[in-house]
């Protein structure tokens, strides 16, 4: 977990045009919000909040705002959310929570798969990435930058679920359903086409003979005209 200052200012107005404007100067809106107080617009530097995000080991930080003007001090934030322009990348906008360090939150962990199963390297499987974020609740230094999940002993069937790791993180509080499935390895994709051809090709063998339309005959024929 990192701690970090950045600084910042109110923003006066709000807007989409407003809002282009301090994009254009080099500036991300923002707002603070949390501990039931009423939400605070905000600009912090785009260059300083990307150097922190691009030097981040975690995407959950721990901030120490400076908001300038305001005579409170440091005020400890979570960043929750920072939306990126889906072209450029430029960030367009960042959420801030405040937060007690005694408190414990609610937070979302990222879930990183790390080697290669054996399953996959030896018998050509193929390694299937389960949810990629677990939810759970702590204090905010308890939480972990990800959850690292070592696929290098699974053989073909094997799965990883969230029960198997809660183990490891006794001081943290799992919200999902720990059935939920991080990683699973899956026979050879070839293989499951052949078997699952195999399968129809004995289900149509089993399904029972119709019988043949009768044929008809010169009185039938006459019925029709």
């Amino acid at each position: 977990m990192q701690e970090v200052k950045l600084k910042s200012r109110i923003r006066e107005s709000v807007g989409k045009k407003r809002a282009h404007k301090h994009r254009a100067r080099g500036e991300v809106p923002g707002i603070l919000y949390g501990h039931k107080e009423d939400p605070l617009p905000l600009v912090v530097t785009e260059h300083e909040l990307w150097q922190i995000l691009h030097n981040a080991t975690s995407e959950h930080l721990i901030l120490k705002l400076d908001i300038e003007g305001l005579d409170v001090g440091d005020i400890v934030v979570l960043v929750r959310d920072v939306q990126h322009h889906p072209v450029t990348g430029d960030i367009l906008h960042v959420d801030l929570q405040r937060i007690s360090m005694d408190e414990k939150i609610k937070v979302g962990v990222h879930v990183e798969l790390e080697g290669q199963a054996i399953g996959v390297k030896e018998f050509g499987g193929v390694l299937d990435h389960g949810v990629r974020e677990v939810m759970i609740r702590c204090k905010p230094v308890e939480i972990p930058d990800a959850f690292h999940v070592d696929v290098t002993n699974m053989e073909i069937g094997h799965s990883i679920r969230i029960c198997d790791v809660i183990a490891h993180y006794p001081f943290l509080e799992f919200l999902d359903d720990p059935n939920m499935t991080l990683a699973h390895v899956s026979h050879p994709k070839k293989m499951e086409v052949l078997e699952a051809e195999a399968e129809e090709a004995a289900a149509v063998e089993e399904e029972p003979e119709g019988e043949a339309p009768a044929e008809k005959g010169p009185a039938d024929e006459g019925k029709e005209s």
